[in-house]
């Protein structure tokens, strides 16, 4: 019994870490097979993100119930005024950064304006289309936070998490999790090595405020963000995947080095540029609000009694 104890279960009896991220992957799975596959009869790629980001949040939601024994709540959902602040911050802040680069490729000569998003379809179809897309990239941009940042990262901090060095057990985890968050994206059409390290690099970037102050919301923001206003208004690839029906239209046609090409900014020399000023900017924020740029003790906090 004591070595089944070892094992399986913390000082705390509940599982470990390690089987608890394993416990909420196979829930994710149980979810997303069955709401993946009535979506893709009923509508295209837009609706199967949505599947996807029920599928993950109710897999979380169940695993925190079930293994961790703690409230969604817990992993960074304490939705208060000041989510919300961070949320707009994150949106407001990657915005400038997206529009940055592309003005920049439009000065170089390395994108073409096209069109407009209308010219595809008609005024109607046009902006259903481009709603379902925006709801499509919202929902993205919170259940990959969630699950990426919420949920793994909080479970490999608390892993790793000695009970003294709680700084050393946090960077571990970034680097583990930004790993896999780069690893998921090798299947994304045109991917490039490149294209795969911008990620991983985005990781990271996505996980500092999440670490700092133990909430999702700046991360949200920036996600949300980065995707929706290089894919709907802007009309590049996000992480390869293009949308026909932005609002402006542009084409690369500069050095693929640089722009990333096919696969979107993400995937070139000014990706990386971006991501580490959204870095930069967001370390100055924190600084700026007062915040110590170091490892939250939400992170490894014992799990809460209430919440949802």
């Amino acid at each position: 019994m004591k070595l089944f104890d070892t094992i399986f279960l913390s000082n705390d009896s509940r599982l470990r870490a390690g089987w608890r991220l394993l416990m909420q992957l196979v829930f994710s799975i149980l979810f997303y097979i069955p709401l993946s596959l009535v979506a893709s009869r009923l509508g295209g790629m837009n609706l199967q993100m949505i599947a996807g980001g029920i599928a993950i949040t109710l897999a979380v939601w169940v695993a925190g119930r079930v293994v961790d024994k703690r409230p969604l709540s817990d992993f960074g959902l304490q939705m208060d005024a000041q989510w919300g602040r961070d949320c707009l911050t994150g949106f407001l802040m990657a915005t400038v950064v997206m529009s940055l680069i592309v003005l920049f490729q439009l000065a170089a000569g390395w994108i073409e304006f096209t069109g407009f998003g209308w010219d595809r379809a008609s005024q109607r179809n046009f902006v259903v289309l481009l709603a379902g897309y925006i709801l499509a990239m919202a929902v993205v941009g919170f259940y990959e936070e969630l699950w990426s940042r919420g949920y793994q990262l909080s479970n490999l901090t608390e892993g790793f998490y000695n009970g003294k060095n709680r700084n050393l057990a946090g960077l571990i985890a970034i680097a583990i999790s930004s790993l896999i968050f780069g690893v998921l994206h090798i299947g994304n059409p045109n991917t490039t090595l490149l294209g795969i390290f911008v990620i991983i690099l985005a990781g990271v970037m996505l996980a500092l405020p999440f670490v700092v102050t133990g909430q999702l919301g700046y991360s949200v923001g920036l996600h949300f963000a980065w995707n929706v206003i290089q894919g709907a208004v802007y009309g590049l690839p996000v992480s390869g995947i293009r949308f026909r029906q932005s609002i402006l239209q542009f084409e690369a046609v500069g050095p693929e080095l640089w722009t990333g090409g096919r696969f979107g900014p993400e995937g070139g020399l000014l990706g990386v540029i971006g991501v580490l000023a959204l870095i930069v900017m967001t370390i100055i924020h924190l600084r700026m609000h007062n915040h110590q740029i170091t490892i939250s003790e939400e992170l490894v906090k014992p799990p809460s009694s209430g919440g949802y």
